[in-house]
């Protein structure tokens, strides 16, 4: 008869398996909208001006989906190291975290001046 502590650790394991699916399959999907709104935007006719803007809203919103996709991993990975709670694997859990709240920040930094050229442009326009 399998015991509750190993029943939780497959429980767990299945939720880590689930989530990571969850997560690759959601930045194929921003990767493959991203870069066919961004074909469909070269083909148009519009201002190289007007084209830029459009860019930065479409990289903005990748960016964006990406961000959310870290907090799935970061998630997932804080499951793995509840299952194996070793000073080795928190170490390894914490460099990860670590390296990926930096990545999170350069991204939301990444938006925010996205945002901010995107207000000076509109300034710059009336």
């Amino acid at each position: 008869m399998v015991g509750s502590p190993e029943i939780f650790h497959i429980i767990v394991e299945y939720i880590v398996v689930i989530i990571e699916i969850i997560v690759a399959i959601l930045v194929s999907a921003i990767v493959i909208i991203t870069l066919a709104k961004l074909v469909k935007l070269l083909l148009s006719k519009i201002r190289k001006e007007q084209r830029q803007v459009y860019v930065h809203k479409i990289v903005a919103r990748m960016l964006r989906g990406l961000l959310i996709a870290l907090d799935f991993l970061i998630a997932a990975d804080l499951l793995q190291t509840i299952l194996e709670p070793t000073l080795e694997e928190t170490a390894v859990f914490a460099l990860i975290v670590v390296l990926r709240i930096l990545l999170s920040w350069s991204l939301s930094k990444e938006i925010e001046m996205g945002a901010k050229e995107e207000l000076n442009t509109h300034k710059k326009d009336i």
